[in-house]
């Protein structure tokens, strides 16, 4: 079985401009489409949604960055 791969990436970045919870108002928010490649022949596309506050964007950004570096140094 071959490993799914990441075929697209779409972000967006947003602030949350109105809500009934007042300390909700500007907090900032990304929204990401990922699609990834099917696992068996025959199959779709999968495509993921995913929302994310700013502070837990940058601890999925640092952790691809880890992973990314771990790959590097075992080639």
């Amino acid at each position: 079985m071959a490993a799914a791969k990441v075929l697209d990436v779409e972000w967006k970045f947003g602030v949350t401009a109105a809500t009934s919870e007042c300390d909700k108002v500007g907090i900032s928010y990304l929204h990401m489409k990922i699609t990834i490649s099917p696992e068996t022949l025959g199959d779709k596309p999968r495509t993921v949604f995913l929302e994310m506050s700013l502070p837990q964007f940058y601890e999925f950004l640092h952790k691809l960055e880890k992973a990314k570096s771990s790959l590097e140094y075992m080639t």
